[in-house]
């Protein structure tokens, strides 16, 4: 199981699901559900490889808070 530095397991993430499977149908499905009328999401967003890669949607992860601290304090992935 792979886990999210906040503790979400990946595995369980639509946006990580899609992303692996390289479903682009789903990532643009889920930028439309996750949009709201003041927010608005695309399928380049709907992209993340787990917040332990390199490879996270700045848009909806850039900036939390735990995926910052725990790559800071060079925190490995959890299993």
């Amino acid at each position: 199981m792979d886990l999210a530095y906040c503790g979400l397991n990946c595995k369980e993430c639509p946006v990580y699901l899609a992303s692996i499977g390289k479903d682009t149908a789903e990532q643009i499905r889920l930028a439309d559900e996750y949009s709201t009328v003041a927010y608005k999401f695309s399928k380049e967003d709907m992209y993340c490889l787990g917040c332990h890669s390199d490879t996270v949607s700045q848009k909806m992860c850039g900036k939390c808070e735990i995926r910052i601290c725990g790559a800071k304090k060079k925190l490995w992935k959890l299993r």
